[in-house]
């Protein structure tokens, strides 16, 4: 579960609170309509664990002898002086020499950017889950990836904007539930 950030927006300015106020912003919104609270972080708090224990990372790439020389090769030739002949004669050498790195794509843990987040804007209160990666939006389902879905399927929709979606409509209605019962009994 992530620690819940709440922001306070007002046209273009956008203020996130400070711990100690986001605990007494929680604490009077959970007096004045403490279901819809409830429900608001229950809901992203799901999402948002649902996302997270299968969100999908890269996995490690073993790399042939000849790939590696290209890679180098492709970061050569980057260098001033360095055209694609050379490039590759300077990779092959440094590779046969052992001087060559060898490296292994890594994942660039775009799971641990998810985030939850509490938004007021005037009478508004938007709950989100989202990914601070600036990537995220690009990651798709691939070969080797452990996901029930259609090889190339965006993996931010399905995993985190389908089911806010779904979840949208039982949030409405509680919420009018609990405004509907505050209502009357202010009459």
């Amino acid at each position: 579960m992530a620690q819940t950030k709440i922001k306070v927006k007002s046209g273009n300015t956008t203020v996130e609170m400070d711990p100690a106020a986001t605990k007494i912003f929680t604490d009077v919104m959970e007096q004045a309509a403490p279901r819809t609270m409830r429900v608001l972080r229950e809901t992203i708090d799901e999402i948002y664990d649902d996302a997270y224990r299968v969100w999908p990372v890269r996995q490690r790439k073993n790399l042939s002898d000849k790939a590696i020389i290209a890679k180098a090769a492709r970061k050569i030739e980057k260098e001033p002086g360095y055209d694609r002949a050379r490039a590759y004669a300077v990779a092959s050498g440094l590779y046969i020499a052992g001087e060559l790195p060898v490296e292994i794509i890594l994942s660039k843990d775009s799971k641990n950017k998810l985030y939850t987040e509490l938004t007021i804007q005037g009478d508004d209160i938007f709950a989100r889950v989202g990914n601070f990666a600036p990537y995220a939006w690009a990651i798709k389902v691939g070969q080797n990836t452990d996901l029930p879905y259609a090889l190339g399927t965006n993996v931010s929709n399905e995993l985190l904007w389908k089911p806010a979606k779904r979840k949208a409509n039982k949030i409405v209605r509680i919420l009018a539930k609990e405004m509907t019962t505050v209502v009357k009994r202010a009459k």
